[in-house]
């Protein structure tokens, strides 16, 4: 039999608060709809995690041989569970929603000190699936299958603890150690302050923003600009269902 393509309407529940409180004791949600086959099926382990993508009632079909280490190949029903399925299913990219979505507002917790030369923290409220669960974690527990909802901290820094102002320093002297070789004694007199004071606004920023009231989570996105910065050419915009949700800065975490 070959896979059924359903158009499915649901609400994906959503967290009270995007990157303040992800917890879902408000219930909110917004509607979605699901386009893609009507049931997948899961490549579950001994220890329940999922091993390998899912197959479609076609890859069942095909008489493909089932891996070792697959214990159990879990029928999921699409109607039932469409937050698994859309977002380790196979949806239909064409019917998928546009990620062009210019929707960005300042965090509640970030004050604007632009003025002060440090940026303000942003994001999109209009908020994708992928930006509200892990899609490595899908488990299948007592029957059920489940999947973990990043935490603040997991969505917004990449680990799972919050950041100290010791981690914002360490940070920051990074920052000045991969700038300390910008200033040369021929370079234009206005080159020379430009520099000057981005470096001094990086000496600067863990004292101004904890007087300030900034929490050190915000602070790591309030790094000032670094002059005569060219960011490289964008990559083509990937398929719907392959474009990267939300993440942290290219700098990368800090510690652990």
């Amino acid at each position: 039999m070959a896979t059924e393509i359903i158009s499915h309407d649901w609400n994906m529940p959503v967290p009270n608060d995007f990157l303040r409180d992800h917890s879902y004791s408000e219930g909110k949600s917004r509607a979605v709809t699901y386009d893609g086959p009507d049931k997948i099926w899961l490549q579950i382990g001994a220890d329940g995690t999922e091993k390998y993508g899912p197959l479609t009632e076609d890859d069942m079909a095909d008489g493909r041989p089932i891996p070792a280490d697959v214990t159990q190949m879990f029928e999921v029903d699409c109607t039932e569970y469409p937050l698994i399925c859309q977002l380790r299913g196979p949806v239909i990219d064409e019917k998928e929603e546009t990620r062009e979505v210019d929707d960005d507002i300042p965090h509640p917790d970030c004050p604007d000190m632009t003025a002060q030369g440090y940026r303000q923290f942003k994001y999109n409220r209009h908020l994708f699936i992928e930006d509200l669960y892990d899609a490595s974690t899908v488990k299948v527990v007592d029957g059920v299958p489940t999947i973990h909802a990043f935490t603040v901290q997991e969505k917004m820094l990449g680990r799972p603890n919050d950041l100290t102002w010791d981690d914002i320093r360490s940070h920051r002297n990074t920052q000045l150690a991969q700038t300390d070789g910008q200033i040369a004694e021929d370079m234009p007199e206005d080159m020379k302050n430009t520099w000057k004071t981005y470096r001094q606004k990086l000496r600067d920023l863990p004292t101004e923003l904890e007087a300030a009231g900034v929490s050190p989570n915000i602070a790591y996105y309030m790094f000032p600009d670094q002059p005569y910065y060219t960011a490289p050419p964008a990559d083509p915009e990937p398929p719907a269902d392959a474009t990267a949700d939300w993440a942290p800065p290219s700098s990368g975490v800090i510690g652990n």
